[in-house]
């Protein structure tokens, strides 16, 4: 009984540190894109750049007058789940012709968002515009394609706290893509998670197996004692360490506690009365 309780409660501790190095991306697009369709629905093997540049690298994305690259750091899958349906993102997603959702993408910290806005709109030749909510509404001009590379503020902080700063965020967001849809008709949205400054850090480097990639900048590196500069304790690390002590060290502990309680039921004491000198003369 205690075995399988800890199994119970294992398990949302697995499944959290599973996704602990995973970011959300979605996309879609004001019409029929080629580009999303021909995507696979399962990537999760793919890092979060490749299945960026498995949307941006297409010859047809250069067909959109307007591309917007959404960046938001520590965002999660869970952050655009608590969104309300009713909210303004659900619902231009919902209404979309093509569309594609991939909730835990392993994150990548090699290219920067921005490097790839601006290859993009040197190859389309776009108007390349950067964004934030700090910096006030878009004003997009209506005679040119533009590539609109969006940074969003980082998602830190508990659940609560989160949910009231996604709320915050999806009205920027939906207001400024339905101005966007007002004035192109055709346009496409990407919206996805990266790496908080100390998380870059304790990502694996990019291999020389890798198309391109760029090492993070040292000084992105955030201030604070060893923990915040160095990944300790992985997650498999941490996975073995509960399995051991809340599974296998607990079914041994009861496996030596029921042996011990054994107690053999045959005497090998003598009976009282009993000569063994009688027993052979008769």
């Amino acid at each position: 009984m205690a075995g399988r309780a800890a199994i119970l409660a294992l398990f949302p501790v697995v499944s959290v540190l599973g996704y602990s190095n995973t970011v959300p991306i979605v996309a879609w697009s004001s019409k029929s894109s080629s580009v999303l369709s021909s995507l696979s629905p399962d990537l999760r093997y793919e890092d979060s750049m490749s299945i960026v540049g498995g949307i941006l690298s297409p010859e047809d994305i250069c067909s959109f007058d307007a591309v917007l690259v959404v960046d938001q750091p520590g965002l999660r899958s869970s952050d655009l789940r608590a969104l309300p349906t009713s909210s303004g993102l659900s619902a231009i997603l919902k209404s979309s012709p093509s569309s594609r959702q991939y909730p835990h993408v392993k994150r990548s910290a090699s290219s920067s968002f921005q490097e790839i806005a601006e290859s993009l709109a040197s190859r389309c030749g776009s108007t390349l515009t950067s964004a934030s909510p700090a910096a006030g509404p878009l004003d997009l001009a209506e005679n040119s394609k533009h590539v609109v590379c969006v940074n969003m503020p980082a998602m830190e902080g508990g659940p609560k706290l989160r949910k009231a700063a996604m709320l915050g965020y999806d009205q920027y967001l939906s207001s400024e893509i339905e101005k966007i849809g007002a004035a192109f008709t055709s346009h496409l949205v990407l919206y996805t998670g990266s790496p908080l400054d100390h998380q870059r850090r304790q990502l694996p480097p990019p291999s020389e197996f890798d198309s391109t990639y760029t090492l993070p900048d040292d000084s992105t590196v955030a201030d604070g004692g060893i923990f915040k500069r160095y990944q300790l304790f992985s997650t498999p690390l941490l996975v073995a360490l509960l399995v051991v002590f809340f599974i296998i060290v607990p079914i041994i502990m009861l496996a030596v506690s029921a042996l011990a309680s054994l107690q053999s039921s045959v005497r090998l004491d003598v009976p009282k009365g009993y000569h063994a000198q009688e027993k052979k003369t008769q």
